[in-house]
C-alpha cells in the first residue's frame, strides 16, 4: 500500500485521534438509523400511520444513505475535508432534531431522507482519514473497527428504548440531536490540523480517477464484491429491517431476534479478528478464502437443519455464519491497495455504497422470487447464490500477493 509520504506522518494518540472521534461519529449515525425500529411503534400510532408507511420511513434512510455515499466520497476527496466533515456533522444533528419534530407522515420521511443524506460522509470520512494518517498495515484494523459500529450501533439502538422506556420518542430524538450537535464540534476540534499534513503527503499531480477507471482496477473490482457478498448477506439474510425473511427457516420472531443478535455478534469478532490479522496484503487471500468458503457452509446448513436442531446450535452456527462474513471488512484494504490517498474516500464509499445497496436488494429479492411471499426456497436461492459470489470473488485475488 502506498504511504505517499508516510515520514511525515504523525504517530501514536495523535495520529488516531481524529479518526477515533470520525468512528464516534459513524457509530452515532449508526443508532438513528437502527433506533427507528424500536420507536416505530409510538410514531406510528401517535401519527396514524399505515404499515406500509411506517416502512417505507424505515426503509429511506438506507437508500438516500446508499445513493449519497459516491457524492460523499467525491467531495472528501476534492474539499478540505477539515471544514466539511464537522458541517455534514452538524447538519445531521439539525435533520434529528427536524425528525423529532414532525408533524406528519412526509416530515418523517423528509426527515429521514435529509439524515440519510448528511451521515453518508461519515463512513467514508473514516477511511480518508484512516488512510491519510495511520500506518499502512494499521488501515484493515481501522477500517474493521469502523466497519463494527454497524453492530454495536444496532445494539446499542436496541437498549436505549429499554434504558429511557419512559422517556416519549420525541424526546429521545432530541436527546440524540443534541449529541449529535455536541459531536460536530469535537469532530472540528479532532481535525484542525490534517488539513495541512494532507497537503505533505499528498503529492498535487495525483489523478483521482473517474468512478469507471477506479472500477477497472482489480482491487478496486474484487473490493466491491467482497462488501456485496459480506454486507449484503448480513443486511439481507441477517434481517436487519425485514425480520420475517428468517421466518421462512420455521422460527417465530422472538427467535429471529436472539438468532440476529447472535449473528451480529458474530459479525463483530470476525471484522475484528480480520483487522488485527488482516495487515499485510498476503494474508487478505488465505483469511477471505476461508471465510467465503466457510459461509458458504454454515449458510447452507442454517438453511438446511433450522427446522431439525435446538435454537442452541442454530445459535452457534449463526454465530460462526456472522464471524466468517466479519471478514468482509477487509474489502477496503483490498480496494485501496496501492492508490493514493486522494481517492481514498471515493474508493471507500464506493464500496460501502455497493454493500448497502446489495443488502436493501436482497432483503426483497426471495420475496419478489417467491411471487410476494419468501419460502426456504427462494432465500436458498438468493442468498446462496451470493455466498458462491463471495468465494469467487476471494480465489480471484492472485497468488503472488500484489493485487
Amino acid at each position: 500500500m502506498s504511504t505517499d509520504g508516510s515520514n511525515a506522518m504523525p504517530r501514536g494518540l495523535r495520529a488516531w485521534w481524529p479518526w477515533g472521534v470520525t468512528v464516534l461519529f459513524v457509530l452515532w449515525q449508526v443508532d438513528f438509523q437502527f433506533i427507528y425500529g424500536f420507536v416505530a411503534e409510538p410514531i406510528q400510532k401517535e401519527l396514524n400511520l399505515t404499515a406500509s408507511q411506517a416502512a417505507a420511513i424505515s426503509s429511506v434512510y438506507l437508500l438516500s444513505y446508499g445513493l449519497m455515499q459516491l457524492p460523499a466520497g467525491w467531495l472528501l476527496d476534492r474539499l478540505s475535508i477539515r471544514w466539511l466533515l464537522p458541517l455534514m456533522a452538524a447538519f445531521s444533528a439539525l435533520s434529528v432534531f427536524f425528525f423529532a419534530r414532525s408533524e406528519d407522515y412526509s416530515d418523517l420521511l423528509l426527515g429521514r431522507i435529509m439524515a440519510g443524506t448528511f451521515m453518508a460522509f461519515a463512513f467514508p470520512a473514516s477511511g480518508k482519514i484512516a488512510r491519510m494518517r495511520l500506518p499502512a498495515n494499521r488501515f484493515a484494523l481501522a477500517m474493521a473497527l469502523a466497519d463494527m459500529c454497524f453492530g454495536v450501533g444496532a445494539v446499542l439502538a436496541g437498549g436505549l428504548p429499554g434504558l429511557f422506556g419512559d422517556v416519549e420518542w420525541r424526546e429521545l430524538m432530541r436527546w440524540l440531536g443534541a449529541l449529535g450537535l455536541g459531536l460536530s464540534i469535537l469532530v472540528w476540534i479532532s481535525l484542525g490540523g490534517v488539513g495541512k499534513e494532507q497537503s505533505t503527503f499528498q503529492p498535487d499531480n495525483m489523478e483521482r480517477g473517474s468512478v469507471i477507471q477506479l472500477l477497472r482496477r482489480r482491487s478496486v473490482f474484487l473490493g466491491l464484491l467482497l462488501y456485496v457478498w459480506g454486507a449484503g448477506l448480513t443486511f439481507g439474510f441477517g434481517g436487519y429491517w425485514n425480520l420475517k425473511l428468517q421466518e421462512s427457516c420455521g422460527c417465530t420472531a422472538p427467535q429471529v431476534s436472539e438468532i440476529s443478535t447472535g449473528l451480529f455478534a458474530g459479525l463483530a469478532v470476525g471484522m475484528l479478528l480480520a483487522g488485527i490479522f488482516g495487515g499485510k496484503p498476503e494474508h487478505w487471500r488465505p483469511i477471505l478464502k476461508s471465510g467465503t468458503s466457510l459461509a458458504f457452509i454454515l449458510m447452507a446448513m442454517t438453511l438446511g437443519i433450522s427446522n431439525l436442531v435446538s435454537l442452541d446450535v442454530l445459535m452457534f452456527v449463526m454465530v460462526g455464519l456472522g464471524m466468517m462474513l466479519g471478514t468482509c471488512s477487509l474489502s477496503f484494504a483490498v480496494a485501496v491497495y496501492e492508490l493514493p490517498t486522494r481517492q481514498a474516500a471515493t474508493v471507500v464509499a464506493l464500496v460501502n455504497a455497493g454493500g448497502c445497496l446489495s443488502g436493501a436488494l436482497l432483503q426483497e429479492l426471495p420475496v419478489w422470487l417467491g411471487g410476494g411471499t419468501a419460502t426456504l426456497m427462494t432465500v436458498s436461492i438468493s442468498y446462496l447464490s451470493v455466498a458462491v459470489l463471495g468465494v469467487f470473488a476471494a480465489y480471484r485475488l492472485p497468488d503472488n500477493r500484489r493485487i
